[in-house]
């Protein structure tokens, strides 16, 4: 069962409800892109990917290892563009539900961010 979506405002170093996040338009051709926030030594990673006509948007961070699932720049898909990639160990996320499917955290989930899309933009909720 996957964990209850993350509340950014909650969060060390994550920003007030209602901060715009991204822009759909934005986004990269394949799809995806990192969020940084910092407060202090406090990081909160977010992970943006395009997903059907919206997005997703997860904690960038793998369910097994704790690591940022990118390695280069702003690429989360594996090499077939179906699925999200941790670059440490290779685990494979569901896009849409972020379930693992395969590697070493098989049957985990990555934590959903709470967002709402609107207007062609994506914004903490």
């Amino acid at each position: 069962m996957p964990p209850p979506p993350l509340e950014l405002e909650d969060m060390p170093a994550g920003p007030a409800s209602g901060t715009l996040l991204a822009r759909l338009d934005a986004l990269p051709a394949h799809g995806g892109k990192e969020l940084v926030f910092r407060d202090g030594n406090m990081v909160l990673r977010l992970l943006v990917q395009r997903y059907g006509h919206g997005a997703v948007v997860y904690e960038n961070r793998c369910p097994h290892a704790g690591t940022p699932l990118n390695m280069f720049d702003d690429k989360f898909v594996d090499i077939t563009g179906g699925r999200l990639i941790c670059r440490t160990h290779g685990a494979l996320f569901n896009i849409g539900d972020g379930k693992c499917v395969r590697g070493p955290c098989k049957g985990d989930h990555l934590r959903t961010v709470a967002v709402e899309i609107r207007d062609g933009a994506i914004y903490s909720i």
